[in-house]
């Protein structure tokens, strides 16, 4: 068996659809991408082929790693956004011979760490990054469901947003989003989003993609909590839904007064990923 394991190229980009659907057809929650799906992933998660590599098998990728490259902290920092093995290739160690091919690599080039998220459930993976010196940095709480009808108080002016103050918007937050939801995903994005006014004064926010049905943000300035601001916000997005379940992954577990606050919204906490980070 002829095995080859080399970093990627655009040219590959059709081989790598067709892997990734093959690989997560089986997967705890199975998905599948089509092809401008697969290239809004690329563009959003900063993914850059010359830090992704393939497991080639007479030719075929059997197995992938793709990687987005960004400067946080003033520090290089890699995140894996996707790693996949297509079911009879699985069990040969093929991800841990990726690694063994990239780290060096990454050394080389001053990358200080690497994140990653998995499933909580799936412990093969999870044991198998942790052979390649992963530790878990944080739990993510992901939610779905149908926004409650709720009479809110109108104590805010709801209004739609074009510009992103990320500034401002960070000064309401109590927690640092994860890589798919943070502002260099979201200036990329550019998704659908809402502001709460008081008094002509900005207060709240809620940043979302109405074809997608997924929340990335929601925001309210401490010293207008508990006024119904949320609510509201909430309710003008389920104005657009109406019955339609909406997403709202990677929360950070610690929010504990937000995880409260989407459950009264009618979102459930049905599954949990993990944060892993490995410094190199």
């Amino acid at each position: 068996m002829s095995t080859k394991i080399r970093q990627l190229t655009p040219s590959d980009f059709p081989e790598l659809l067709q892997a990734i659907n093959a690989a997560f057809v089986d997967y705890i929650v199975p998905f599948q991408l089509d092809v401008e799906q697969l290239r809004q992933k690329i563009r959003m998660e900063d993914i850059d082929f010359a830090w992704s590599v393939g497991t080639f098998v007479a030719g075929e990728l059997v197995a992938f790693m793709l990687h987005g490259l960004r400067e946080l902290d003033h520090q290089s920092v890699v995140y894996n956004g996707g790693t996949g093995v297509l079911p009879k290739f699985r069990g040969l160690g093929l991800v841990g011979k990726m690694y063994d091919y990239l780290l060096p690599l990454l050394s080389q080039h001053q990358i200080k760490s690497i994140v990653l998220e998995t499933i909580e459930s799936n412990q093969s993976a999870i044991r198998a990054y942790e052979k390649t010196g992963f530790l878990i940095s944080r739990k993510l709480l992901c939610f779905n469901g149908v926004i409650q009808s709720a009479k809110v108080e109108q104590v805010a002016t709801i209004q739609t947003l074009s510009d992103f103050s990320w500034t401002l918007f960070q000064s309401f937050w109590d927690i640092l989003p994860s890589w798919q939801s943070a502002p260099q995903s979201m200036d990329t994005l550019r998704p659908n989003a809402l502001a709460a006014y008081i008094e002509g004064k900005l207060v709240g926010y809620m940043l979302f993609n109405l074809r997608g049905r997924r929340i990335y943000h929601i925001a309210v300035a401490p010293e207008f909590r508990g006024k119904g601001v949320g609510k509201q916000l909430f309710q003008a997005l389920r104005n657009e839904l109406q019955t339609e379940k909406i997403q709202f992954n990677n929360i950070d577990a610690k929010a504990e007064e937000l995880k409260l606050f989407l459950e009264k919204q009618g979102l459930v906490n049905e599954i949990n990923q993990l944060e892993m980070t490995k410094v190199l």
